[in-house]
């Protein structure tokens, strides 16, 4: 080998390793702002605020998974109709001020199964800024837990999930009453200073 092949091979060996490191730097990064545990100031639950607009606290729902197909379709058409009766303001992710990922999973239990479903709920920015988790417990007994969710199991489910995120949604600033929005910043008199 001459002393340029091995110059050559030797730059390609080392760029090779270079574009290496940068992908497997790249899945580093990935892996660790995708971490799912929660700290406590953003998984605690939230109580739905009376006097809130949902209208202003816009949100798309990115994905729900976890559960078998036909689960999920039921999950999907449930949940829909549970925002609705909430008010919540369901658009497009293009448009929404905050998008929302869902998981759903059953695990059995001495007594039956327990469906649990965690949202995380992320700002425009893609920041996640809250997770909302809640369960259901299901009394009955069989090997698939998911055998033991029924219509009206998985229409609770949703009905929590929807109430849980209306909860959420209407603490944020955007779903400040429309009156109080509305109202310009009332002033106050701090002190007088002399004019020149």
């Amino acid at each position: 080998m001459t002393a340029g092949a091995a110059k050559r091979e030797s730059t390609l060996a080392l760029l090779f390793g270079l574009a290496a490191a940068l992908a497997l730097g790249g899945c580093v990064a990935v892996e660790t702002t995708a971490e799912v545990v929660p700290d406590a100031a953003t998984s605690r639950q939230y109580a739905l605020r009376a006097d809130a607009d949902l209208a202003g606290a816009s949100v798309a729902i990115v994905s729900v998974v976890g559960a078998p197909p036909a689960i999920a379709a039921d999950f999907s058409r449930q949940l829909d109709g549970a925002a609705q009766s909430r008010d919540l303001a369901l658009v497009d992710s293009a448009k929404a001020r905050y998008l929302v990922r869902g998981y759903l999973s059953a695990s059995p239990t001495e007594d039956g199964a327990e469906i649990d479903s965690i949202w995380d709920v992320f700002n425009a920015a893609k920041q996640r800024v809250q997770r909302l988790s809640d369960a259901v417990a299901v009394q009955g007994a069989g090997d698939d837990p998911w055998a033991l969710a029924s219509d009206a199991v998985i229409a609770s489910v949703a009905a929590r999930s929807a109430g849980d995120l209306a909860a959420f949604l209407s603490n944020t600033p955007e779903a400040a009453p429309a009156a109080a929005a509305a109202e310009p910043p009332s002033a106050s008199v701090q002190g007088y200073a002399q004019l020149k």
